[in-house]
């Protein structure tokens, strides 16, 4: 039996219990408006005292069996929900079990993800070392390492502040403050890019 069957059930039997109970009190006033004269030499009210005795005595096994009745019906409506409940945890269970995959692949993907920055991080500032070394005596302009800390750093607390750890950030950027990797890294390009062009303009006209 499911628990909206046995809900169904119980109502249905406690509302022929309450009707029940509304005939036996109907019966005992009735009962208590003849008995006088019944015990008093009126024949007709005798008949009738005898007639609503009988069915006093019937409604109250009645009234028993809704009750015996009730009470089944009440443990029925535990198993069924009992059942019910299990079938709901063993459901959310499994959903659980799915929910914590997944938190493992994710879980995977963040650190396959700061493997990832962390190489691509050292092998901009190892470039940089290599660029300023080159760079060095002849003009070009190389970003710092000072430049490159504070812009993939401000890079790093926009990709934060995204994130459920976001409060770690502290003081969040401003919408004109945030930043990724690539902005600061195609601005130097653009810079480095006319810097050489400049160079090279200079180099032809003096070898011309």
């Amino acid at each position: 039996m499911t628990v909206g069957k046995a809900e169904t059930v119980i109502a249905d039997l406690e509302a022929k219990r309450a009707a029940c109970v509304k005939r036996g009190t109907e019966l005992a006033d009735e009962r208590a408006a003849v008995a006088l004269a019944a015990h008093t030499g009126d024949a007709k009210a005798r008949k009738r005292l005898d007639e609503i005795n009988a069915a006093i005595a019937t409604h109250a096994s009645e009234l028993a069996s809704f009750d015996a009745a009730l009470k089944a019906a009440g443990e029925r409506l535990l198993r069924a929900q009992s059942a019910e409940a299990k079938k709901r945890a063993s459901k959310a269970a499994k959903q659980l079990l799915t929910m914590a995959d997944a938190i493992v692949q994710h879980a995977q993907s963040l650190d396959d993800a700061n493997a990832i920055r962390v190489e691509a991080s050292r092998a901009i500032a190892d470039k940089l070392t290599e660029m300023r070394s080159l760079a060095h005596g002849i003009g070009l302009f190389v970003p710092s390492h000072e430049q490159l800390f504070a812009m993939a750093s401000r890079a790093d607390q926009t990709a934060t502040m995204q994130t459920p750890w976001a409060r770690e950030v502290g003081e969040h950027l401003p919408p004109n403050q945030r930043r990724n990797h690539m902005s600061y890294a195609q601005s130097w390009h653009v810079a480095i890019t006319k810097s050489v062009a400049a160079l090279v303009g200079e180099d032809k006209q003096e070898a011309a």
